[in-house]
């Protein structure tokens, strides 16, 4: 990477509590919070998790070769130095980063599809530019500046996905990357427990809205039911509207097998060939597209980058089952908004007999049971099949729906009742919260 230790005393200058006067000037490699990974001429950054406490660890990353430690601790060695806050100085390292390398940043938030519509943007991006995006779901104030910081000398554009668990967050990130395009996908229910409500959520998303001092090209959803209101706080800015049904400045107005037809404010209409035509990721195209042609991607790049765009494993990636069955991983995540668009999904599939792996849905709070019954009563409304079931809550939800739904109390149970029924006109759902890790299911029903 292109930074040195003198460059980062000068830009933490006002948080700096403690430093040696024997620190010596050099090349940086990389920037670090695992002093395991620790190679020479690091930067370890110490911080306090909740479950491992970095400054436990000062003395392993120095032997390792660190040249140099940030922590808010005062230690002997002098190639320590000692700050307020070790997370916030490592946001304002990479805020500083990205002024340096001339860099652009598209910044994008929501509570579903943020790493779907990164991963299209970075698609179409990187066949134009140099592009950095978020490493994995290094979404927050420590991951989003270690991604930066990992980043390509060269890096021309970074495509960061924005996350949050509570009020401020975005807030935080948006000082750190200075975006000049952002997205607000949408807002719902999700993460009740670290938030506290839903109120607070909305206040936390919109911060992507707020003025930073420059403008921005805001990128809304007008078939939202919150656009008017988003639209309003974002009217200091450029705002770009997207619609699947509504004049807009990009907008679908046809499709068909393998196609959607797009009306687009910077190329006029453009045909983009994708197998993506559920009603979701159609709105994720349309904000991919959005954000990139506003940042400069040209009209075959777009084209392009979505043709050969792949979903991220885990967000409804379709997978070949035993029997010839369609085996859909959609395991990363799972809210209540998020579960009913893959149903929608599911149901749109060509076989016959659709089901759904259901585990349990995190952080809902006190209303958890409420919101797990409703998205079973909307799968029995569209017509799926059978539910295999794993949850806090399955006896009220059995009480509450007439439909085919078998409970477990293991994967392993599960696993072992469902793989001898799996044929080739079955589709099967796997969804739940991150904390389930339904993948190992997803994995005994592969072949």
């Amino acid at each position: 990477m292109n930074l040195s230790l003198s460059e980062i005393i000068s830009v933490l200058k006002n948080d700096i509590q403690d430093i040696s006067n024997s620190l010596t000037d050099g090349e940086i490699s990389s920037f670090k919070i695992d002093s395991r990974k620790i190679v020479n001429n690091d930067v370890f950054i110490a911080i306090q998790g909740s479950n491992v406490d970095g400054h436990d660890y000062i003395d392993n990353a120095l032997e390792n070769g660190a040249c140099l430690v940030i922590t808010n601790r005062s230690h002997k060695n002098p190639s320590v130095l000692t700050v307020r806050d070790s997370v916030k100085s490592l946001g304002v390292i990479a805020n500083y980063y990205i002024k340096k390398l001339k860099s652009e940043s598209i910044g994008i938030t929501g509570t579903n599809g943020k790493s779907t519509v990164t991963a299209m943007i970075t698609s179409i991006m990187q066949l134009c530019f140099k592009t950095s995006q978020t490493l994995g779901n290094y979404n927050n104030q420590i991951g989003l500046p270690l991604s930066v910081l990992a980043s390509d000398v060269n890096t021309e554009i970074f495509v960061l996905e924005m996350g949050a668990s509570k009020v401020g967050d975005i807030r935080d990130l948006t000082t750190i990357a200075n975006p000049k395009t952002v997205a607000l996908l949408n807002v719902s229910s999700a993460h009740l427990e670290s938030f506290g409500s839903l109120e607070k959520i909305y206040q936390t998303k919109e911060e992507i809205l707020e003025d930073q001092g420059y403008e921005k090209n805001i990128v809304l959803n007008k078939d939202d039911d919150n656009f008017p209101k988003w639209a309003k706080k974002a009217s200091r800015h450029n705002i770009i509207t997207i619609s699947k049904r509504q004049e807009s400045d990009y907008r679908l107005i046809g499709q068909s097998p393998g196609m959607l037809i797009l009306k687009t404010k910077k190329y006029g209409i453009i045909n983009v060939d994708t197998n993506h035509h559920e009603d979701h990721m159609i709105t994720n195209i349309l904000f991919a597209i959005a954000c990139s042609a506003e940042s400069g991607a040209d009209k075959e790049s777009i084209k392009r980058g979505l043709l050969t765009f792949e979903v991220p494993k885990g967000r409804f990636t379709v997978l070949n089952g035993y029997n010839n069955s369609k085996i859909i991983d959609s395991t990363y995540n799972a809210n209540p908004v998020s579960f009913r668009a893959a149903i929608d999904s599911l149901v749109a599939s060509r076989h016959d007999d659709k089901w759904i792996i259901m585990g349990q849905m995190g952080e809902l709070g006190e209303d958890s049971e409420e919101h797990h019954i409703n998205v079973v009563k909307y799968a029995e409304s569209k017509k799926v099949n059978k539910i295999f079931l794993i949850s806090e809550h399955s006896e009220s939800i059995k009480n509450n729906v007439k439909m085919d739904i078998t409970t477990f109390k293991s994967k392993e149970d599960l696993i072992k009742f469902i793989v001898p029924m799996l044929k080739s006109n079955v589709s099967v759902l796997i969804k739940a919260s991150r904390f389930m890790k339904f993948e190992s299911i997803v994995n005994s029903l592969i072949e």
